[in-house]
């Protein structure tokens, strides 16, 4: 217990000497991928601690893969803070399931068991339960009403005759009301309102950014993108729908299957400006029709 003390006190240190810069911390995360694709693990879970000491706030989907490493290394100190942090940021326990036999022998494994109900606790109590009400209410709509996905269910009194004969003028009403969300609550990022509510958020942004009519939100947008508040792989698809919809040419893919040198710098270019892994993360296929993510 005593050793457990200590180690938190370590972790809360450095978890909270940060700088705020994002480019730094979205760098370090893919230099670290590329680390683990190398098959450097070690030097990869050093590489995302490094990053994770530069923001308050760490994404789900890069403390996965840096407790992945640290679990594969037998660094059980480490294993045990950062599935502390994944239950705290997603309120999600799977991690302790997901153990192996010989993290789970350990005290470090018993204590994050058993205090696996204040971490979710901690959870319950920074996310915003309105705004999340909210974003599931506007994500029915999305799902269910606009494209009738009947997997997407929700407690909703629908007046059919209310509704537009056009469904999808549903999405511009949506938009409308979670741009204002954004400016009450700020942006519905992971730590404002939770890993699964963002997920839902994703749809309603990705539906209407790619239009030519909202182009006049994309500075706003790609600044929560900076803040970290909005990752960059999830603008991916829907910049790259609107810039060969509105413009006639891809911008982070070779989807139109130009493949050649000066392609593929400018590709590799407009990545990097976004926080992306560059083109030497790639593998295409059939002329760049098709993508390959190797790490």
């Amino acid at each position: 217990m005593g050793k457990i003390i200590i180690f938190i006190t370590s972790w809360l240190f450095y978890t909270n000497v940060y700088n705020q810069t994002h480019a730094e911390y979205y760098l370090l995360c893919n230099e670290a991928d590329s680390m683990t694709y190398l098959g450097q693990k070690k030097e990869a879970l050093e590489n995302y601690k490094k990053a994770f000491r530069t923001v308050d706030y760490v994404h789900t989907v890069n403390l996965e893969k840096a407790y992945s490493l640290a679990e594969q290394l037998k660094v059980f100190d480490d294993a045990y803070f950062l599935a502390r942090q994944m239950i705290i940021n997603s309120g999600n326990d799977a991690v302790l399931k997901r153990a192996d036999a010989e993290f789970k022998s350990t005290d470090y494994y018993r204590q994050l068991k058993d205090s696996t109900l204040y971490f979710r606790e901690m959870y319950e109590k920074r996310i915003n339960h309105q705004y999340v009400k909210i974003i599931d209410s506007l994500y029915y709509i999305d799902q269910r009403i606009i494209r009738n996905n009947k997997s997407v269910r929700g407690k909703y009194q629908i007046i059919r005759s209310e509704l537009p004969e056009n469904l999808f003028d549903l999405d511009s009403s949506n938009w409308n009301y979670l741009y204002q969300l954004i400016h009450t609550f700020g942006f519905p990022s992971e730590r404002n309102i939770g890993l699964n509510a963002y997920g839902k958020a994703w749809a309603i942004l990705h539906h209407n950014l790619r239009l030519k009519e909202n182009e006049k939100y994309h500075p706003e947008i790609f600044q929560y993108v900076a803040d970290g508040d909005y990752l960059p792989n999830d603008i991916l698809v829907w910049y790259e729908q609107f810039q060969t919809q509105v413009y006639g040419r891809t911008f982070f893919t070779t989807w139109d299957n130009d493949i050649s040198e000066e392609n593929l710098k400018r590709i590799d270019t407009n990545r990097r400006k976004f926080y992306m892994k560059g083109i030497n993360s790639l593998e295409f296929k059939k002329g760049g029709r098709f993508i390959i993510t190797k790490w």
